[in-house]
This record gives C-alpha cells, structure tokens and sequence, in this order.
C-alpha cells in the first residue's frame, strides 16, 4: 500500500520519530511533488528532492532540517523554495549542484550536497517486496514476484528503475506470447503494472512504463479447454516420464478431478483406509476452496498411483529421519510449488516425445494443443457427464457450491453422496484406463 501523503508542516517535523533500526523513512509533502523529509534510524532529519535530470531519476539532499527556531539548519520555507528553483532547473536539464555558489536559495545545498543514489531495480523490488507483496496471500505472493524475478531482476537488477523502458517491457511481453505463453504475459503486465504504479505512489518514479501496453496475449475468454481421449492417451505416458513430484500430481488431478492446490497440498494423514474397501481422502474446510469439508473417494487407479509415490525422509529436532507427511513435494518439508516450471518441463517433454516417435515411424503425431493442469480437472468432469453421470454428482466431485435448498438436503444425505461420487470417480477411472493402458497390456504401467 502506498503512504499517505500529508503536508509537511514544522510541528509535524518535530515529531516524527526515528526510522526502525538499520532504515531511513522519507515523509514525502502532499504540497510538493518529489519534496520530502528523511529521518534516519538515529532521528537525523534532512531535507531531500526526487527529480529527474534528462530523463533520469536522481535524488537531491537539500540539507538537514531546523528543529528550534534560530537552530542551525534549514527552515521547511527555505527548503521548500530550493526545492522549487531545483526543479526549475532539473526540468532544464540541469542539475543543481553545478549552480551551487551562484547565490539565492541554490546556495542551501553546497554544505549537504550529497552524490546521487542511483535506484536500482533491485532496490524498488526489495522496497515492493517488504511494503506490499508480503502482505498478500501465499498464492498471490507467487504471481506477484513472478514477474518480478523473471522479468526485471533477471535482465535488468542494476539498472536505474527509471531506465526501465515501454520498449524494453513490450519486447519482453512479445516474447513470452511468441512462445505459446500469451496468458502469462498479460498475467506478467498485470503485475508490473501493479509494481510500477507502487512505484509511481512512493515518487520513485514520474511515469508508469506500463503506461499504453496492452494485454500483449490479446483478450482472454472463459476457458472451456478439455483434452480429447486421444489427448489424454498421448499425454499419459509424458506425465510418466516427468519427473516427480510434478509429473505424478498431473495424473492424480486427472484422476480425482480435484483443484491442484489442494492436490498438492495432499497429506498422507488425510487419507483413510489405503490398503481397504473404501480409501478416502478428506480435503479439511480450512485447505480447499469451498471452505467445506470435502471427501473424495480414491478409486483403484488413483490408490494405484498413490502406492507408487516415493516416501521422502526428513530430518527431525532428534536427527531421526522420519517420513514425511507430504504426498507431493520436493524437500519432505512442504508441499511442491513452482507449478510453472513443472508445467514448462512437462511441455519440453512433450516435444522431446513428440520428435522422437515422428523419428521412430516417419509420421509426426497429432498435435496436442496448449494445456494446463486446470485443464485436466475439467476433462475429468465432462468425462463422468459424457458417462452420464448425473450433474449434481459431478458438481459434488468438484466441491462446488450447492444451492440454498440443496445445502440443507446435503447435511442428511451426505454418506449417500459419498457412495455417488465413489461410483462416479470409478466410472471415470475406469474409462481412463481403458484410454492410457499400453496396447496388449492388461495393467497400467506406474512408476514405482
């Protein structure tokens, strides 16, 4: 959240307290644009102007601030004017501490004139970070810092942010749609233009570079992507081959025609009865998007799936290794995440697959058209309506909210639901492994 702007008044100046350990804080006048007052970790204050000199931003200190009247410094009047001759001249192209001993107001800044601070991407990034990203959501943490990691830090960490061009973010963006990405690209516009618009309310910057691009992927509908049967047989045995943790939640998000958060957020202690007649697992209210309850019953191919999952060890506090309780992840220690590296590498794969049975039989494949893991709960769930599975079933599935009325019935019919959604989970498991098993195979190949 950007900070409130106030004007600067000498009373307010005596009182603002000292910036946190290790920090400066800058007040910035709402009568001024680019004045403020700085106040260090040891209560100094002073003066400062943000301008900028031929297109660049630079920071100007104009000199510490009277406290006492007849003290020694500078007067918030006094300040204020230079503030304004300095901005006259900025505007002109040049910079003030050139003119110093030339008389009037110019001359307050001969004893403080300090080197300009360059700021960096880095530094704005760092300042985004603490100020706003980390007050968001965990998921929408991650959408936020994607851009910024991968965008501007990774081409331009030490660049002045006022640098940063329309020019050089549209060739970026174009990029990313050029290569089969132009949802993520007006994804990463949204989020720079966030960040710069932070920026442009902290006076870190004058103009939003984002300013005048549009969604470089176009206009986005509703999607209704849904993976034919020869789709799903083509992309089976590439999620095989992908790595785990990624490859293996794919399939089990095709299988049970769940969210892939809460998959991913899945628990070996919230599943019941394994090796039994009637395996469940049990997504709490608090972990799925419903904020209900929500049990989903494990067919024999997503039993078979789970059994075929490595168990990681973690280190405890008594240097005993124990099991994790993560279904998938990576260290043991948390769920996985990095969902779009996963998807990136699934989608080398893919082409890896793809080239080389176009090599083994001289005849390239049919095509398999952009997805994503969302995608496959969808293909799940217009697979049990194709099986006529009744739509209140299929919603019951998904975890969708029910009805008013509906609501209340469910609180007395929900182990007949169970049963329901166990038949509608099997009936759709079972069309898949008639649609994934290997020719002349009688069981489903699963890592192990």
């Amino acid at each position: 959240m950007a900070k409130e702007k106030k004007t600067l008044t000498a009373a307010a100046i005596k009182r603002f307290p000292a910036a946190p350990s290790g920090k400066r804080v800058e007040h910035f006048d709402a009568a001024m644009p680019g004045f403020a007052l700085r106040v260090t970790d040891k209560g100094e204050k002073s003066f400062v102007l943000f301008s900028r000199i031929g297109g660049k931003q630079v920071r100007l200190t104009i000199g510490k601030a009277q406290l006492e009247e007849d003290g020694p410094g500078v007067t918030l009047a006094d300040a204020r004017q230079t503030a304004r001759d300095w901005i006259t001249l900025c505007a002109k192209g040049e910079h003030p501490r050139e003119k110093k001993g030339e008389g009037g107001t110019l001359g307050l800044a001969t004893p403080a004139a300090a080197p300009v601070e360059t700021y960096t991407v880095r530094m704005a990034v760092a300042a985004y970070e603490k100020a706003h990203i980390s007050r968001l959501k965990p998921r929408s943490q991650l959408e936020a810092r994607r851009p910024l990691k991968k965008i501007l830090l990774a081409k331009w960490p030490d660049r002045a942010l006022s640098d940063v061009s329309k020019a050089d973010l549209r060739e970026v963006l174009s990029g990313m749609v050029e290569s089969g990405n132009p949802v993520a690209a007006n994804r990463a516009l949204a989020n720079l233009k966030a960040f710069f618009n932070w920026c442009l309310a902290e006076d870190r910057l004058t103009v939003n570079p984002c300013i005048g691009i549009r969604d470089p992927g176009g206009n986005e509908t509703s999607r209704d992507r849904v993976l034919s049967d020869e789709e799903i047989r083509t992309l089976w045995p590439i999620l095989e081959e992908t790595s785990y943790p990624f490859g293996s939640l794919a399939q089990f998000l095709l299988v049970t025609a769940q969210r892939r958060d809460e998959g991913a957020n899945l628990r070996w202690s919230e599943i019941t009865d394994l090796e039994g007649d009637n395996p469940v697992w049990t997504i709490p209210a608090a972990k799925n998007k419903g904020g209900r309850l929500h049990e989903v019953p494990l067919s024999p191919l997503a039993v078979r799936l789970l059994r075929s999952l490595p168990r990681i060890a973690v280190e405890t506090e008594a240097d005993k290794p124990m099991l994790s309780d993560f279904v998938f992840t990576t260290t043991g220690k948390g769920p996985v995440s990095g969902f779009s590296d996963g998807k990136e590498r699934m989608d080398k794969l893919t082409v890896r697959e793809f080239k080389r049975i176009e090599h083994e039989t001289g005849k390239a494949p049919a095509p398999l058209a952009r997805w994503t893991l969302h995608d496959l709960r969808r293909t799940a769930a217009s697979g049990m309506a194709r099986d006529d599975i009744p739509p209140h079933v299929v919603s019951r599935v998904l975890n969708h909210s029910p009805g008013k009325a509906e609501g209340i019935t469910a609180v007395y019919n929900r182990h007949g639901y169970l049963r329901e959604k166990r038949h509608a989970l099997e009936a759709w498991a079972g069309k898949l492994e008639i649609l994934i098993r290997p020719v002349g195979a009688n069981v489903v190949r699963l890592r192990g």
